[in-house]
């Protein structure tokens, strides 16, 4: 027998079983230290990157212009407030006319720059086409720097309870309009070799939970077709970003289906919940990176690098407790 002393086994001869079991233990750790390893970068990695300022921000071109949807409140507002600081001109579109003519006169008056309103409900196809035109007018004329599809909104029930004509809506506005908003932009970004789109996505399309079954899927979308535009123009100067934010502290909750269900913020833990001004920050600070995907807070990583291996139960238990 070979003593407890490890030694080099003579060429033909078998290693013993406890030989064996302790290269496969070195390789299980050497795996697993690997596995943490990279778990780790993506979860720190954005906060030591990307700490700003924004490489594409910095070469914005004098009286640059961005086109903000869903601009009245919460993020895509912050957007505006944030880009008008930058010195940006800006074409803020959303729905409710009385609130984007109130914030287009506010950063006009802080800030100096153009401030262009206009009112405009997505879901309808003749509104997206006049958008649709200014986007491609602006883009072709070199004026147009950057586009942020923004607009959208979500619904809580079964899919089979609610009403088609909604989740169709909503498909229309988170796929439909931000797929021809981005294309519109395209020609005119490419000639210049400049230009940027950031599509408003969401952590639910890693994590769909029940109750919003279209929203999360149509946020999916929105992640897969950031990504593969984004490897399509590589090299090209153009830039697509999906941003994919988790809770935020904005009006999304206040809509008349969450409250229908008694949905409460303080249902969930603090460290969940973000404000847009984060949000916004982390989204700009990494455009014109080579990431094209965006998740604001290690928290709202960590969820989404863990989603596989979450228990379905648990994502039914954080739903109880919310209220959905």
């Amino acid at each position: 027998m070979w003593g407890t002393s490890r030694r080099t086994l003579p060429a033909g001869v078998i290693p013993c079983k406890s030989d064996a079991m302790d290269m496969l233990k070195r390789l299980l750790a050497l795996l697993g230290g690997i596995v943490a390893a990279r778990a780790a970068w993506q979860l720190l990695a954005p906060e030591l990157r990307y700490k700003g300022p924004s490489p594409f921000l910095a070469g914005a071109p004098a009286r640059a212009i961005a086109l903000i949807t869903g601009a009245s409140s919460g993020i895509g507002e912050t957007f505006a407030r944030r880009l008008a600081r930058e010195g940006y001109d800006l074409v803020l579109v959303a729905r409710r006319k009385e609130r984007l003519e109130a914030l287009s006169e506010d950063l006009k008056r802080r800030y100096a720059i153009s401030a262009q309103p206009f009112t405009a409900d997505l879901t309808y196809a003749d509104d997206l086409r006049r958008v649709s035109d200014i986007v491609a007018g602006l883009s072709n004329e070199g004026q147009l720097d950057l586009l942020i599809n923004n607009a959208g909104f979500g619904t809580v029930g079964h899919f089979a309870d609610l009403p088609l004509a909604e989740q169709m809506a909503m498909n229309q506005v988170h796929i439909t309009a931000s797929v021809q908003l981005t294309r519109a932009a395209l020609p005119g970004f490419l000639r210049r070799r400049r230009g940027a789109v950031i599509n408003v996505a969401s952590i639910s399309g890693w994590t769909p939970m029940v109750g919003n079954v279209v929203y999360g899927a149509s946020k999916r979308y929105l992640i897969n077709f950031s990504q593969a535009l984004q490897a399509e123009l590589d090299g090209t100067g153009v830039f697509v970003q999906a941003l994919c934010p988790g809770l935020t502290y904005t009006e999304f909750h206040d809509a008349p289906a969450y409250r229908a269900v008694g949905f409460r913020r303080d249902s969930i833990p603090a460290f969940m919940w973000q404000t847009s001004e984060q949000v916004v920050e982390a989204s700009l600070n990494q455009l014109g990176s080579d990431d094209p995907i965006c998740i604001p807070g290690i928290h709202n990583r960590a969820v989404v690098l863990i989603s596989d291996f979450i228990p379905r139960a648990l994502f039914r238990e954080v739903r109880r407790r919310a209220g959905l």
